[in-house]
């Protein structure tokens, strides 16, 4: 994959755009710029559509409504972003389905202290600030508890992708992953009760970036022994 093709190079013009949109303007601005990003994506998944699953532009379809909604009013919209966010990570998960073994897992590598400690960490963010929003949302706190665990599920095959190791490109993922649970962590905060430029920013760029990671990383993932052995021929 050439990182610097036409449509590579239109995507990180956006991720400059949004940012500085996001620093010196705001939702009424970004609703419009932000959706532009993500057809970027759609136009490198279209130069590289043989190598990822046809389900790749829905799933860009489905989080572009759900940035409209997020930036139009998260409060107002937040039954239908609590529908569209569950199923864009479900079906990101199921993508990375074909790269999940579990065949001769060594559970020291799945439960090594690192990793405890990162889950932990995770685990007491997302719940923190859970408790914090979910006043807002009594009565659809449900489908905040539907977000959480689309987002568990999807950093959960992030993660064992990762820390198995068998792909190339697998740190991808972890980049992917990472920037998922600082924007889920910091949209709430954002959109509710700290209305920061710099933090709006940050989000919607490193959502953006998130985004481009997970989609290299179908591109041009491939069995790590498959890529060692064609050096021997």
């Amino acid at each position: 994959m050439n990182s610097f093709s036409p449509a590579h190079i239109f995507c990180y013009i956006c991720i400059v755009v949004v940012f500085f949109c996001g620093l010196f303007f705001g939702n009424q601005e970004l609703v419009y710029i932000k959706p532009i990003s993500s057809l970027a994506l759609i136009w490198i998944y279209i130069e590289n559509r043989g190598r990822v699953g046809l389900l790749y532009p829905l799933i860009i379809i489905i989080i572009m409504v759900n940035d409209v909604l997020v930036l139009s009013d998260f409060d107002r919209f937040f039954e239908y972003i609590g529908i569209l966010l569950p199923l864009y990570y479900f079906l990101c998960s199921y993508l990375l389905l074909p790269y999940i073994s579990f065949k001769d897992i060594k559970y020291k590598e799945i439960f090594s202290p690192s990793v405890l400690i990162g889950a932990t960490l995770v685990l007491y963010l997302t719940f923190s600030i859970f408790n914090m929003t979910m006043p807002s949302f009594e009565d659809s706190i449900g489908y905040g508890v539907i977000i959480v665990i689309s987002l568990f599920y999807f950093l959960g095959c992030c993660f064992i992708i990762y820390l198995r190791n068998r792909y190339t490109y697998s740190y991808y993922l972890l980049i992917a992953g990472s920037g998922c649970i600082l924007v889920n962590a910091l949209v709430p905060i954002q959109e509710l009760y700290y209305n920061n430029l710099v933090f709006e920013a940050v989000i919607y760029t490193t959502d953006i970036v998130a985004m481009l990671f997970y989609l290299k990383f179908l591109i041009n993932a491939k069995p790590i022994e498959e890529t060692e052995n064609s050096r021997f021929i």
